[in-house]
């Protein structure tokens, strides 16, 4: 059954309202594996009455994405995409403005 949005968490409400901006920001910072993750994360929360220990473990590694946790790690993906982006670009904004966002939203759990 579909979730009456309305009655929310502010976490998946935080997700589902800014799931385009998420996706690309994953895409950006961990690739494919990474929207696709993300992309399953917002199925799961269009569907689920509650939030689950999974939806947990996936909150985390998409708070550990956006924190830009494993960019020195040079055997991780998300060094190389890190060190692709241009620090002026705009999207630097974007990614920090989700972060805050996310890290807001979980406090409600």
């Amino acid at each position: 059954m579909p979730r009456d949005f309305l009655s929310t968490p502010s976490p998946a409400a935080f997700i589902l309202s800014n799931a385009t901006a998420l996706c690309s920001a994953a895409m950006l910072l961990g690739g494919r594996d990474a929207e696709a993750r993300v992309q399953r994360l917002i199925d799961f929360m269009c569907v689920s009455p509650c939030t689950t220990s999974h939806m947990r473990r996936e909150l985390d590694a998409m708070e550990s994405l956006l924190g830009l946790d494993h960019v020195h790690d040079l055997d991780r993906i998300e060094a190389e995409r890190f060190a692709a982006i241009d620090p002026m670009s705009p999207v630097i904004e974007e990614i920090c403005l989700l972060l805050e966002g996310l890290r807001e939203a979980r406090a409600w759990l």
